[in-house]
Formats: structure tokens, sequence, C-alpha cells
């Protein structure tokens, strides 16, 4: 064997000998070493700039759409079609007075207008209430993305079922709330908003160390703490079917003898007798009734089993007889087709994740939405699952029609801030989901415009064109009564004693569509997405 010097030393393996150079593997641990330790260098420079940027990126001003500065509270809105929800007619060439924001008169034949009334002339045109989406959420840069969008989309009232805190806020946290800011804002600044009728910042989605012995206490004190926060209702999400009923029935015991509503998502393990029975103001979700349609209720460890089991064992008997049951006790019942089931299935179509509306999501929210999408994608079997999902979807429809034929008094509402789901647009597209459950084009604007209006008991001001109500409508360029798809061929919003033209529209889209790429609100979402951390 030939004599090997000595930084070398050797290996018998496998009856083969192999050399190794002591000066060779120093080398490469070196190397090594350097490149780590240029990749520890970068990264911390990376980490520091990305601070720097974000420090820099927070604290850039943002500017808020604000309202019309002229007011038009008196006017008359000539030769209009008037869109009858209530009864499902046209009320053809009408002229309706406006005097201090409110209607004093429909006629269908001219009349002596008053010194000074602003003409708006309509002719073709059609005239409806303005839209209310019952199921949203805010963000603290609301009024940067979203609000200008809504009523760019003819939505001027909302119910927020859970604002940016809503998701962390601390039970003891009295801090002011998103909304109390906003609406002085609207006051003082003339923030561009719509009217948010209830709100909450706090989701009841688990008790934490409740068991049989203390559950009264600690639901009362729950409840009272909500309370003292001004909370508009207590929203209950409480999905885990592991909780006893008898903590879930308690609960709304309790906000019942503190007089504050109780709402929300529906459990699948409680019964729904009972909580109709012990009130309970609306049902969100059309999904949320499905388990609630079969005889014996199971519980299954995987999703995909769960929905196999619900749709294989709906009762049509037991299914009537829920819808009745919520009919008579009046609770009112928002489906958000739009978000509930349908984007499950829908995922897997290239076309749904390519929406031209991405333009008015931010851009970190829309890496979520992306991230959400594929994991949801890899979770299911194409060709097994899908299907099973699609199912799940079409019977949300069917429980949808089902209530709407028992007398369900049912609401719309979209999600929004769920993924694939677009402030004002896509209340548009839940009022074509209503149309294809076999509700009427009427019978489906009611669900956005009278019967929410009714749920907050303001009929007298809102939800359809009569005499004395206020002047809070849209004016279309389509019939929503032949084509459900009219509703978004909006000419003018009237909302808040102003009136908003096409241009006006279209600055609004304009402004969101700006802001939600911009660097600055970029900076300012992951920075409150940091501290909700």
């Amino acid at each position: 064997m030939t004599e090997k010097k000595k930084d070398n030393f050797v290996i018998l393996r496998d009856h083969k000998v192999y050399f190794f150079s002591f000066n060779k593997i120093n080398i490469y641990i070196k190397f090594m070493k350097r490149f780590f330790k240029s990749i520890l260098k970068f990264t911390a420079v990376l980490i520091l700039s990305g601070i720097v940027l974000l420090t820099i990126g927070v604290f850039i001003p943002v500017k808020t759409y604000k309202q019309k500065s002229q007011k038009t509270s008196d006017f008359l809105v000539s030769n209009c079609h008037i869109v009858d929800v209530l009864n499902d007619t046209i009320l053809e060439n009408r002229n309706i007075l406006v005097l201090k924001g409110r209607i004093v008169s429909i006629d269908c034949v001219k009349i002596n207008i008053p010194k000074g009334v602003q003409v708006i002339d309509a002719k073709e045109k059609y005239l409806m209430p303005s839209l209310w989406d019952m199921h949203m959420h805010t963000l603290s840069l609301s009024p940067q993305l979203h609000f200008p969008l809504l009523i760019a989309h003819g939505v001027t009232g909302v119910r927020d079922m859970g604002d940016g805190d809503s998701w962390i806020s601390d039970i003891d946290d009295t801090s002011e709330r998103d909304r109390s800011k906003w609406e002085k804002q609207e006051k003082s600044e003339k923030l561009l908003m719509p009217r948010i009728y209830e709100s909450t910042s706090f989701h009841v989605e688990e008790l934490d160390d409740i068991s049989e012995e203390n559950y009264k206490t600690l639901t009362h004190e729950l409840v009272t703490k909500l309370k003292s926060r001004n909370e508009s209702f207590v929203k209950v999400q409480l999905d885990g079917a592991d909780l006893p009923p008898y903590m879930f029935y308690e609960l709304q015991n309790q906000s019942r003898i503190a007089n504050i509503p109780i709402l929300g998502h529906l459990s699948p393990n409680v019964d729904i007798e009972k909580v109709l029975n012990n009130s309970f103001k609306s049902i969100e979700h059309a999904w949320a009734l499905i388990p609630h349609c079969i005889k014996v209720k199971k519980e299954f460890e995987k999703d995909i089993d769960q929905k196999k089991y619900d749709l294989g064992n709906q009762d049509p008997v037991i299914s009537k007889r829920v819808m009745q049951m919520i009919a008579k006790s009046g609770t009112y019942y928002c489906p958000t087709h739009v978000t509930s089931n349908r984007k499950e299935f829908m995922v897997y179509d290239p076309n749904f994740s390519r929406s031209s509306n991405k333009k008015y999501t931010e851009n970190t929210q829309l890496f979520f939405w992306k991230l959400a999408n594929w994991l949801h994608r890899k979770g299911y079997d194409q060709k097994t699952d899908v299907p099973i999902l699609k199912q799940y979807y079409d019977r949300g429809l069917e429980i949808t029609k089902l209530a709407h034929e028992s007398g369900v008094k049912i609401l719309a509402g979209t999600d929004a801030i769920d993924r694939n789901v677009y402030y004002g647009i896509s209340l548009h597209e839940e009022l074509q989901e209503m149309v294809k459950v076999g509700l009427t084009n009427a019978e489906a604007l009611k669900t956005a415009t009278y019967n929410a209006a009714e749920y907050y008991g303001l009929t007298n001001d809102y939800g359809s064109i009569a005499v004395g109500k206020k002047a809070d409508f849209l004016l279309l360029n389509g019939n929503p009564l032949e084509q459900i798809e009219n509703t978004q061929t909006i000419s003018s919003v009237f909302y808040n004693e102003r009136m908003y033209e096409k241009n006006d529209l279209e600055n609004m889209k304009s402004f969101v569509s700006n802001h939600a790429k911009s660097f600055g609100i970029t900076c300012k979402f992951i920075w409150n997405m940091i501290k909700r951390s």
C-alpha cells in the first residue's frame, strides 16, 4: 500500500480503502461556518430592515373617505319606477318629493315643485330601498378598505357580527371600540360610513375552566361583563359538540335576565326546540341548521365523515318541523350562502380565486386567503370528497328554501372578511343565491331591505319606499324584479341626506383599490395582526 501523508486517515468499508484529508474537511467546515454566518447576517439585516420599514409604514398617515359636503335634503325624483318589494310590483312613472331628508309625497301626476327643490330626472330608472348586510365584520382599517366600497354598492346599513377585537378581546378590556371612534369621526370629520346598528367586540368561543358545579356562576359573570362593555348582543360561536348543552341554555338564561340579545352559531348538540323556547334572536349560517334535521345525532372526528353522515340522515319530517318552530319563535335566519360551504367546493375551480375584485383586498389578507384555500384543497380528496362538499352546500340552499316556505324571516348577510368575500359586492351575490334557492326577486330583495329594518323595529324609517320614510334608496338602470343582477346597475345612492352619483361611486371604488395596495395600509394591516397575536 502506498504511504499517505500524516494529514490523511483511512476508513476500511466493504473491503475497500477510503482516504480522507483533514485539510479538505477543515476547509469544508470553515466554508459552512462562513455560509451560515452570512445567512444569519442576511436574515438579521432582513428582519431589521423589515422592522424599520414596518415602523415607517405604520406612521404613514392614511386618509379616510369623506361624506359629500353638499347636502341633498330637498329634492324631487321625477319619472322614476318604484320597486315595491312588499307587493312584488313596479309603480311606474312616479314623482317622489323629499323634504328635509324624508319622503313627503309619491305621485303619478306632475306636482308643484317647491322653491329651492332640486329636480332629478330619473326617466326609465328604478328606485328601490338601500341594502343592508346583516352579517359582516369590521376592522380598524374599515374606513379605508370597506366603508366606501359598501356605500358604492348600495349597502348603507350593517350588523357588525364581530369587529377586529372580537377574536382576541379580553373580557375585562374596557378600552374604546372602533365603532365609537368612527361615529365620532362621522360627526366631526365627516367620515363616510354605513349605519352600524349593532356590533360586538367579543365572541363567546369557549368557556374555560367551566364545570357542572360552577357553570351558572361563570356564565352570569360573562354576560354581566359583556353588558357592562355595552356589547349590542352576546355572539355565541360554540361549535364544538363537546360543550354540554346545559351550558348553552344557561348562557341564554343569563342573557335574557340581563336583557341583552343572544344570537350566533347554533351548536350541533343542543336541542333546537329548547334553544328557540329560551329566546335566540337569529341563527347564523345555513350549515348550522343541517345537523338539526336528523333523528339521531352522531359525532365524527373527520369533518368529511360528519358531512357524509349528516347528509345521509336528513329527515324531511324533522326538517319541516324545525323550520316551523323557528318561524313560530320569531327567530331570524341569516344563511350567508356566499360563504357558508360554497367556498369549500368552489376553491377547486381556478376561476373562483381569479376575481377582479381582489383589487379591493389588502395584499396580506389575499396571501392568507390563498394559503387557506391551498390548505383546504390539500385536506380533501378531489375525486371523492368534493362531491360531498357540493352536496352540503346544496343542502344549505334547500334548508333556506324550506325555511322561507315555512315563514321564517330571512336576512341577507355575507360574512364579509371571510376568504373570497368582498364588502358590498358579495351582498349582490347573496341576493342571487336567494333567487337560486327559490325566492322571487322581490322576496330576495326583502331579505336585504324590509326584513332587516323589521329586525330592528325601524320599518317606519327604512326598508321600503313610502311616504314618511327617510330618503335612503338606490337609483338603478335596470329592473331588479326582472333580473336580480340589476341590483348592481346602481346609478345613484341617496344616503344621509346626500346624493352620490356615478362619478362619486367610482371614486369610492378607486379610493379603496388604491389604499388596498398601498404600503402604509399593508404595514398597518400587519401591525394590527401582530398586536392581536
